[in-house]
Formats: C-alpha cells, structure tokens, sequence
C-alpha cells in the first residue's frame, strides 16, 4: 500500500515539474543595460485526473534585475498564411492575413477587460491565464517583416518599479469543439469560478437586491446637463479664466423627460444624471459640490429626484474619482495626483476641465471618496450608482513617496470604491467591465470601449465575445460604446444588442465633443432642444425598451457558445437553450427553415 501511494505522489510530483515541447523566448534588457535572449522550457503541471497546463514563472528576485522583458511563446509564432487565430484580451480576433503596405504592423493592447487572451495555430489552440503581474504586461501583436505574427507580452515597466509579485502566466491546451475563441472564454470563465474571483449569479443576486432586480428589467438613460466646451479653449483652467458652463438639460428638464417617458409607455428606467456637479461633467473634479446652480441648485435637485421616483424610476449620479484638474480646490500643486517614477505628473486628455491629471486611488478613496459620495446619497439618489471611468483604464499606479501605490493596491482601492456604493445606493456600475473588479461591479456600461477596431487596425479582423462569455449572467452589461443610442443608428448596432442580449443605453447628449471625430459613442445623439424634440428622442427610447421584452430573460443567462452560422450570420446559444441568431447581410437568410430578413434577427428556443 505504501509503494502504491509513494508510486502516486512520485506521479504527481513528475507531472507537476516536467518540461514540456513547447517553451517561451525571452528577450532581456537587464538594469545594467546588457541585454540576452533566452528560450526557456514552460512547465507541465496540473492534476492526474486531467485538466494538465503549461506553466511559466519569473520570480520577483530575477525580475528586479531586468528593466524590459518581451515574452514570447512557442505557439505564439504564426506564419501568414496559416489556418488559426489570435485573440486580445479585448475580444479582437486577428487572423494570419497578409497586410497591405499602409497598415500598421503592430498593435499594443495595455488596458485588459480580461487578464486572458487565446492562440490557435493549426492544430494547437491554448488560452493563456494570467496570474501573477498582468497588470504590468502590454500585450502586443505584431507582423514581423510581413513574413510571421507575434503575440507576445512586453514588460516595460520594470524599470520603473519594485516586482510586487511574481510574474506568473498558465496555458491551457483546448481540443477539439473547446478549441474556439468560445471554448477559450469558458475556460477562463471556470477558472475564475475555481478562485472565486466571480460574483454570484444575477439571477441570484436580485433576490435580495431590488436594485438590481428593477435595473435587469430596463434601460439606462444617461442625461448629460452641462459641461465647459470640449476639447478645451483653456488648457490650465483658474476661477478668473474658467471657460462658460453650456448648459442643455436643467432639473426642472429632467422632470420633462420624465413625464414623456410615462406619455410614451417607457414603464421602466434607470436615470444617470451626468455634470450635476459643480461646472458640469468634468468641471472641476475631484471637486463635486455645490450641486451647480445653473441647473436649478441643491433643491430643484432633490425635487428632481423625489419626481423621478415617484413615477417609478430610479434615478443615480455620475460622480468621478480617477482624475483630477488644476481648477479643483483641492489641487495644492497636485499633491493628491499620481506620479511617475521620475516624479512628474500623469497628464491624460484635455476635456471639459482643462488638463486632466490621474489622481492617487489611495488619495481618491481615502480623502475624496469617504467625504463626498455619502453626500451624494444624502441628496436622495438611489440604484446602481455610477464612477466614471473606473472599470475601464488600468488600476492607476503612484510614485508620491507620500501615498505610494502600485497597480495591485490600486485595483483593490477600485473595489472598495464601487463595492462601497452598495449600501450607500443599492449598487454599482462603471463604464467598462474589467476582471479585477468583477465581485464589486453590477453594470458595464459598455463590455468593450470599440468594438469597431477594424476599422483603425487593419490587424484586426473582428470582434468576438469572450467578454459576453466570461461575464454574461453574471454582469449587467451593454456591448459597446458603439451601441448606446442603437435605434437611432445604422442596423449593424441594434444587431450587436440582439446578439449579445444587451441591457439597452440610451444617452442625452452623448455627442458633446465639438470634433465630431471624436465621439467615441456616435453622432447620433438623444437631445431635449424643444417639445417636438423631446418626443423624438424618448420615441427612440421606447422602441428599445419595446425590443428588450424579448431579450430581457437572458440577462439572467450564460452566454455559452457563439459562432459563425454563414457568413454575415452569428449565432448566440444562451445556458436556457435561447438561439440568437443574427443576419448582418442585405439579404434575407434560411435559418432551420426560419427566413431571417436583411439585418434582423430571430430568437429561438
């Protein structure tokens, strides 16, 4: 008995430790500035019983040594012309083409909704977890001499700071009908179930949440009431120099919107009230108070919001705790920003408030969060309660020797942040729905920034779901920026709500930025400019909340396979047995012998 158990653990022990066939090419820069290329063998382990991965490991010791890391896998080599794949952490897929001369043969992916990207090179597919440092990792595709794709992952910040944990990333080989961007998606879906790193279903959640419960079943209407011009005509803003606030939708407005929705038969929707701040959206953060006057002030505010609810609606604030402007109070020569290694200032985009500066997380939540968002409960909003940006960047590291924080520490700040509006407001949302904040997030306004990549990287061949796998059922969601104000749009948009089952957003003056260029959500916007108008724009909301009684029930459903159906066909098996099936073509299609119209769509069952 005692040779078979030491014949067992003597097994286990040679699985977990052997070398595999397939290895990593490492390409070092040392802080001494000597460089080397290395080829290291990765790690067979997992359990006898199966479920065995590729494992590779960089400690934080050896890693203090190196300023620039590039780590290449073995599968992460394809010739073009080769059948098979690549997919980002950001759900687009890059096939092996070849590249006209214009294109761009690189693409750096450094914001990852999921800490997860997938190979599939002829008969090898892996899915590549990330589990120790992701956040330093820039994912970078690459063609290399128009002849072979690289995908590979680029730490470049070692340079500038202290490993605060090993560098870890596991492969798991999937085969067969797993070895699909799909199958790659519920893989890391199960691996975050194993580590507890999901939240409970929705489906279960909303038993004990009303909140939720009443946000699965309607829309969301954000309501932008007034912000400084954007892009900037002053870029370092001062009380003497502070540009006009423009304003488009005052309190006494909203009630407005609110007695059209009940005219029109929206029965059920979530309000955002976006710039109810002091100066507008952006004006003067981290600075949130007084509640700005040219709306109407603090009391036609808390009118508004007790009108709101009492026809049925909830209604929530925009508030913002990762940047800060010069303009703000509380700037005292940007003590409260982060700070690169060399000590200066992260300076991001250049919008309503002038300069925007990342602020601290530790800052952000100690000082500015505890003080400030249990007023903006006080002003009576309730439901899920919306930080901007938050769920959408990476965790924002700080050099200040005075508040220190790396990327970690940072993301955990971003989930006492949101997870801390639960009690406060009954739940939470961001704009994206990155992994790291998974347990602490009820609503993504959007799964993903652009879904529409293609169209800039000629790398990059299409969107796919894995996002929507991961999290469907578990997140409230929206599938892209490009959706919200859908049934204002070209077809193609409304089709992505239908094929991801999507909670519908709907945006008053989501064009605000006066380079049309720049309105990452679309031109076609929702606006109250007189009543013929209003009428116009809630008309469009209703016929998405019409749309999402059909859909509705899927909130509460995994996303569970997706595939090709035929080209310009997608189709979307949901865990109750639910086929989406969508034609994005200008002509009808047979589907089981269900014709499908021109850019339409059918629910199975």
């Amino acid at each position: 008995m005692k040779r078979l158990f030491f014949a067992v653990v003597a097994a286990f022990v040679a699985m977990s430790c052997c070398n595999s066939d397939e290895s990593v090419e490492l390409q070092i820069t040392y802080k001494d500035g000597t460089t080397a290329t290395e080829v290291r063998p990765l790690k067979v382990k997992g359990c006898l019983c199966g479920d065995k991965y590729l494992h590779f490991e960089m400690s934080q010791e050896e890693l203090s040594k190196i300023s620039d890391l590039k780590v290449l896998p073995s599968f992460g080599r394809a010739k073009v012309g080769d059948e098979g794949y690549f997919v980002s952490s950001d759900g687009m897929l890059s096939t092996f083409k070849p590249l006209s001369k214009e294109a761009k043969r690189v693409r750096n992916i450094s914001f990852h909704p999921l800490a997860m990207n997938g190979y599939k090179v002829g008969e090898k597919c892996y899915v590549a977890i990330m589990k120790g440092l992701e956040f330093e990792a820039n994912h970078t595709l690459e063609l290399v001499d128009d002849k072979e794709y690289q995908y590979y992952y680029h730490y470049n910040t070692l340079k500038d700071i202290t490993p605060y944990e090993n560098l870890s990333i596991d492969f798991y080989p999937l085969e067969g009908g797993e070895a699909t961007y799909a199958g790659m998606a519920r893989r890391y879906r199960q691996y975050l179930l194993d580590t507890d790193q999901m939240p409970l279903p929705i489906k279960e959640r909303i038993a004990e949440n009303e909140h939720l419960d009443y946000a699965s079943q309607a829309p969301e209407i954000r309501i932008r009431l007034g912000w400084k011009p954007v892009p900037t005509p002053v870029l370092h803003q001062t009380l003497e120099n502070e540009p006009k606030m423009r304003v488009a939708v005052t309190f006494d407005m909203v009630k407005d919107i609110v007695d059209e929705l009940k005219r029109q038969g929206v029965e059920g929707a979530q309000l955002c009230l976006v710039g109810w701040n002091i100066k507008g959206h952006d004006g003067r953060f981290p600075d949130h108070f007084p509640v700005e006057s040219a709306l109407g002030g603090e009391e036609k505010l808390r009118e508004c919001i007790k009108y709101a609810q009492a026809n049925g609606y909830k209604i929530v604030a925009h508030t913002g705790r990762t940047d800060i402007y010069e303009i703000s109070k509380d700037w005292n020569n940007g003590a409260d920003a982060a700070r690169k290694a060399d000590g200066s200032l992260v300076e991001k985009w250049r919008i309503s408030g002038g300069q925007m500066y990342d602020i601290c997380y530790k800052q952000s939540y100690e000082k500015y969060y505890k003080e400030q968002e249990p007023k903006v409960a006080e002003l009576g909003f309730k439901g899920l309660e919306y930080i901007d940006v938050l769920s959408v960047v990476s965790p924002h590291e700080c050099h200040n020797p005075e508040h220190p924080v790396n990327r970690k520490e940072a993301a955990e700040y971003a989930n006492k942040m949101l997870d801390g509006l639960r009690p406060m407001f009954g739940g939470s949302q961001s704009e994206g729905g990155a992994y790291y904040v998974a347990k602490s997030l009820d609503y993504a306004l959007y799964a993903s920034i652009n879904m529409d990549r293609k169209s800039t990287f000629e790398i990059v061949d299409d969107y796919v779901p894995v996002w929507h796998i991961v999290f469907n059922g578990y997140i409230l969601n929206n599938a892209g920026a490009q959706t919200v104000n859908y049934t204002t749009k070209e077809p193609r948009w409304a089709l992505k709500v239908a094929e991801y089952a999507s909670r519908p957003i709907f945006y008053f003056y989501s064009a605000f930025i006066d380079d049309p260029k720049r309105n990452w959500m679309g031109n076609a916007d929702l606006t109250y400019k007189d009543k013929a108008d209003l009428e116009r724009s809630v008309a469009a909301i209703k016929k998405g909340y019409d749309e999402f009684q059909s859909l509705q029930e899927l909130q509460f459903c995994t996303l569970d396979d997706h595939f090709e159906v035929a080209e310009g066909v997608k189709c979307s098996l949901f865990s109750n047995g639910t086929r989406v099936v969508v034609n994005y073509n200008k002509e009808p299609y047979a589907f089981e012998g269900k014709e499908i119209a021109a850019e339409n769509y059918a629910i199975l069952k």
